[in-house]
């Protein structure tokens, strides 16, 4: 199968590697539509994920969705030919966190495009049978895609502990800030603002009914903007700080966005004075079913998201138009 595998930053050559099998457990997807996710991003300009370096020449991509190829021994669904979305946060079930029902924490997690495990930028990828759930004809390929930073969001809403009567800020109106107002908006949320300096971004969020702000970040601190919950979606390593500026006393912040570069610093007065909990959220936990009937009822919109769509020799084509950060385009889409 043809795959792009990264060698170095910004050094993706597309080559023929084996096609994996499907072991015990798992089924193979041909996969059909990729969504680029900044973290995908940062391991191509970085050369590391988090000060995690790669081992071999990484196959990158865990934004995916395609259809099931071939069923792995044990497995007897979904049948060949199911078209699918598909959750990359693979717990194994049996640790602490899992009994808990924390599976998004698992001690043993494995996540495709993390090193050292490839990922969906190739014609096949073998995956956990409990990971993938068929998608209606009614749900594209790219909306399967982005089932999983809609299920971000969803799990970011849920951590909030969202009621109707909440107002809410959002920094950031990329793909995860729009899912984020998406999955808050199915909680009954009414009160909505978001920040959002690129102008192309903010026409979305005012479809659905979000306030956006076009300032800075810091020039917004001196407007008349609180709200019950901040959720940070940016990835800005300046804006946790923000996001707190903008919370109430006794608020919330949502941490959603991986900030970058990691270490975060801030004016500890501000959380303290203002007693705010402040929470990050990890990846997603069983959203991906929830996620794709809600695109499905039309609940949840991902069909009209802003996306530019490039095949698989174009990768590192998709890789830097992610890094502009165009205005027009929220996710660029590898079609293997």
């Amino acid at each position: 199968m043809r795959a792009a595998r990264l060698y170095a930053p910004r050094d993706v050559r597309i080559e023929e590697v084996p096609t994996p099998e499907p072991g015990p457990g798992e089924v193979l997807v041909r996969v059909r539509a990729v969504a680029i996710c900044p973290s995908d991003l940062r391991l191509y300009q970085d050369g590391h994920a988090s000060g995690v370096v790669p081992d071999h020449p990484m196959i990158q991509g865990h934004e995916f969705s395609g259809d099931i190829a071939e069923l792995g021994e044990g497995v007897d669904s979904p049948p060949v030919g199911t078209r699918v979305a598909v959750e990359p946060s693979w717990h194994c079930g049996k640790c602490d966190m899992c009994r808990s029902g924390h599976e998004n924490l698992c001690r043993n997690i494995v996540f495709p495009s993390f090193p050292q495990r490839d990922g969906a930028l190739a014609e096949y990828i073998a995956c956990p049978a409990f990971s993938v759930y068929p998608l209606p004809d009614s749900v594209s390929y790219i909306e399967g895609a982005l089932t999983e930073p809609l299920g971000v969001g969803l799990h970011a809403a849920r951590l909030a502990g969202l009621s109707p009567q909440d107002s809410a800020a959002f920094l950031g109106a990329g793909a995860i800030g729009t899912c984020t107002m998406q999955a808050a908006k199915t909680w009954g949320l009414e009160q909505m603002a978001v920040v959002e300096p690129l102008a192309g971004r903010r026409e979305w969020p005012r479809k659905l009914g979000a306030d956006p702000v076009g300032a800075a970040y810091l020039e917004l601190l001196d407007a008349a903007l609180e709200a019950d919950i901040v959720f940070e979606c940016s990835g800005d390593n300046a804006a946790v700080e923000q996001a707190m500026r903008l919370a109430r006393p006794a608020g919330k912040v949502i941490v959603v966005g991986i900030p970058h570069p990691d270490a975060v610093t801030f004016d500890s007065t501000i959380p303290r004075r203002r007693e705010l909990t402040i929470i990050f959220s990890r990846r997603s936990r069983e959203t991906l079913a929830e996620g794709v009937k809600l695109i499905a009822s039309g609940q949840v919109d991902l069909g009209s998201l802003a996306t530019r769509q490039f095949s698989l020799a174009q990768t590192a084509e998709a890789m830097e138009a992610t890094a502009a950060r165009p205005g027009d385009m929220l996710r660029a889409i590898v079609s293997p």
